[in-house]
């Protein structure tokens, strides 16, 4: 057994650091009392919240705002637990500004996702990151040019637009311009043809009626033609015919009185 007092400090320390790590990684979790401004942004948010939710509705007040702090009060723990986490491995680096810093960028998560789960059309949100950093004048500048530029190409492309309606409505005018006089010049020209046709209709008509007029007098000339040369076949045939009978008796009559008389006749005819 050593009695050197050194040593049994200096073991009595380690077994002191090594019991408070073991009571840090099995203790209990509950609730903190979080530094003053850790508590003033954990009671800005929560106010913004309990503003939201009355805002939001009444009807469902009570159940809705108790599972609103029950997440809070659950997201409160889980900040808590982190912070005291990250203090005691990190004992050389303590200062108020890191815990500051931790601390915030904590609640500004916790508060980031209580305002994303928000669906409340109604609520009232607050500023999800009032810790931004100020954007640079050059920055600006680089942003305020880009919308300069955007602005002249939007108002280029507006602009361009209108140009093009114009075109489109003066296109459509003309062509429907076109459209209409060329259906009355149809219209006119199929009027013409329609009494050309007529006309020509109406004469040829006129043609046929005159054709079978003149054919019906040419039937009755050439039927009166031919009833006379009926007729003067008919008298002619009776005219040769008396003459052939007259020269007939009479050549009989002489050759009766040349047997009554007994002389031949003459070799030269009286006929």
């Amino acid at each position: 057994m050593n009695n050197n007092p050194t040593t049994i400090i200096g073991s009595t320390t380690h077994g002191s650091e090594e019991e408070d790590e073991h009571i840090t990684e099995i203790r209990e979790i509950h609730a903190l009392t979080p530094p003053p401004p850790r508590g003033r942004a954990w009671e800005t948010v929560h106010t913004h919240r309990s503003s939201s939710l009355s805002v939001a509705s009444e009807g469902g007040a009570s159940s809705s705002e108790n599972f609103s702090m029950s997440r809070e009060f659950s997201a409160l723990v889980l900040a808590g637990s982190s912070i005291d986490h990250d203090n005691s491995n990190n004992n050389n680096s303590n200062s108020p500004m890191n815990e500051n810093n931790n601390s915030n960028s904590l609640l500004g998560r916790i508060r980031e996702e209580d305002l994303m789960e928000e669906t409340n059309p109604l609520a009232i949100v607050p500023d999800n990151h009032p810790l931004d950093p100020v954007p640079s004048s050059s920055s600006q500048g680089v942003r305020g040019g880009g919308a300069a530029r955007e602005e002249h190409v939007s108002v280029q492309r507006v602009k361009k637009e209108e140009v093009d309606a114009k075109i489109s409505a003066w296109q459509n005018a003309k062509v429907a311009k076109i459209n209409n006089r060329f259906k009355r010049e149809d219209a006119v020209i199929n009027g013409w043809e329609s009494e050309q046709v007529q006309k020509a209709s109406s004469w040829m008509k006129k043609v046929e009626r005159k054709l079978e007029e003149k054919r019906a007098r040419a039937m009755e000339k050439m039927q009166n033609d031919i009833a006379k040369a009926h007729r003067k076949a008919e008298e002619r045939r009776a005219s040769a015919e008396a003459k052939r009978g007259t020269k007939v008796a009479r050549v009989l009559e002489i050759a009766s009185l040349m047997r009554a008389v007994g002389r031949p006749p003459a070799k030269k005819s009286f006929f």
